[in-house]
């Protein structure tokens, strides 16, 4: 080998793939801080989409990222279908050169439209790979490739039916939000409702909040509101002259900040961000994405309000005044808010991003001894 040692004694080098929404990509830089921690010496490399989100995170958090041309298909015009189709063989050969290149002892997929190229070359050169599965219902790329993996990694019994080699573990989250699970609310003249539709917004829910703010006038609170980008104007817009305190955002990267200073969180019902929620044990109105893949953003939503830790609201039924009076019915007792976060830790799976490092370390013969 060109650095003249082999395998087993080259310093560990994990690929990280996949990302294009938080999602994704916040599972996998929690499984890399996991692997730093407990090898020193550790390389963690991630390979992801020119247009995902982890263009900008992964290098913000001192990663290095391999970048492929792919986006993603789902909803997507044809235009585009046909570009990604045409791309295919070009990410596949820039998948083959990172591989080669970088030789990972370890591929993880975690997810999303870049994963599908550098999983898929890493099983034919016969690399050890594995996948980490967010949600109740894998995502094509993961259906497809979860049989052939070295070892899946899933929030779920039922995904045996997908993953043949598979351990149950929860999703992945931070250092930082972990730290939050023995962190109370914190103190605040008012409490703070967060308002997140995921990385991208989540028009629906920018649209119901605004229309809920002439009803929330007068009444201690103030609004941490994530917009996305493409809603920040006109959500602005609505902002401008109520009578509440506020700050928008187009986007957040200190989740734990926001986490940590809210007393209720208004969010989509996507694993990752369900999951980051639970652990920092904040209360939640969750609005699932209806129609996702076998619903499962409907069956988080509903996985956490049957605990007595959250409320959910189907979009259908989602409006300014029904979020309002879901909204005034937790601010106006806040023992019920107490007793949401005290029931967000039957849900708590532990530390998943661990107990994955620790698994991956056995598979490639890292493990320490004992």
């Amino acid at each position: 080998m060109a650095d003249g040692s082999t395998p087993e004694k080259r310093p560990l080098r994990v690929l990280i793939t996949g990302g294009g929404t938080g999602g994704h990509l916040f599972p996998g830089l929690a499984i890399a801080e996991a692997f730093q921690r407990r090898v020193p010496g550790c390389e963690v490399r991630f390979a992801g989409s020119h247009y995902g989100l982890e263009s900008r995170i992964v290098p913000a958090r001192g990663y290095r990222l391999h970048r492929l041309p792919v986006r993603g298909l789902y909803q997507a015009p044809l235009r585009r279908k046909l570009w990604v189709l045409a791309m295919l063989p070009v990410a596949l050969l820039q998948a083959l050169w990172i591989l080669l290149r970088y030789r990972p002892h370890l591929v993880v997929g975690v997810g999303g439209y870049a994963s599908g190229p550098v999983l898929a070359v890493a099983i034919l050169l016969r690399r050890v790979t594995a996948i980490q599965e967010q949600n109740v219902a894998p995502g094509l790329t993961n259906r497809l490739l979860g049989r052939v993996v070295s070892l899946a990694f899933a929030p779920d019994a039922e995904l045996s039916r997908w993953f043949p080699r598979m351990e149950v573990v929860g999703n992945p989250v931070r250092r930082e939000i972990l730290a939050l699970r023995e962190a109370p609310s914190p103190p605040r003249p008012v409490p703070v409702v967060f308002v997140f539709g995921g990385s991208q917004g989540a028009r629906a829910i920018n649209r119901a909040m605004t229309e809920a703010l002439p009803l929330l006038e007068g009444r201690p609170v103030e609004i941490l509101h994530q917009t996305g980008a493409l809603d920040s104007e006109w959500v602005e817009e609505r902002y401008r002259g109520c009578g509440l305190a506020h700050r928008l955002v187009p986007f957040l990267d200190d989740m734990a900040g926001a986490l940590s200073g809210a007393r209720i969180v208004v969010s989509r019902a996507g694993a990752s961000a369900v999951n980051e929620i639970v652990t920092a044990r904040r209360a939640s109105i969750l609005v699932p994405i209806p129609h996702t893949s076998g619903e499962h953003q409907l069956m988080n939503a509903r996985r956490v309000a049957a605990a007595g830790a959250g409320v959910l609201i189907e979009q259908a039924d989602l409006t300014g005044p029904r979020l309002a009076e879901e909204l005034i019915a937790l601010l106006e007792h806040p023992e019920r808010l107490d007793e949401m976060e005290r029931h967000c830790d039957a849900l708590f799976p532990g530390d998943a991003a661990e107990r994955i490092a620790e698994s991956c370390l056995r598979l490639v013969g890292r493990a320490p001894p004992g």
